[in-house]
This record gives structure tokens, sequence and C-alpha cells, in this order.
């Protein structure tokens, strides 16, 4: 009886506070600018990240 009230303690997992999804920044809106598109038209090449 001992034994197998430890598998059921071990069987039943506890749940787990699930942690709260954290608001997402909003995207500062980035001024419209040609360089800027001209950047990300870049070859993958010359994006060294």
């Amino acid at each position: 009886g001992q034994r197998q009230h430890q598998l059921q303690q071990q069987v039943q997992p506890q749940p787990q506070p699930q942690p709260q999804p954290q608001p997402q920044p909003q995207p500062q809106p980035q001024p419209q600018r040609q360089p800027q598109l001209q950047l990300q038209r870049l070859p993958a090449d010359d994006v060294s990240f």
C-alpha cells in the first residue's frame, strides 16, 4: 500500500503555474525612408548579423 501511494504521488504531476504572456512592445512606426528600404534589400551575403 505504501509503494502504490508513493507511485500515485509521482504519477500525478502538480499543475505548474503557467507564466502569463508578457505584453509584447508595440513596434515603433519607423519613419518611411528610402535608405532603410535599400538596406533591407541588401543581399544576404552582405548582411552580417
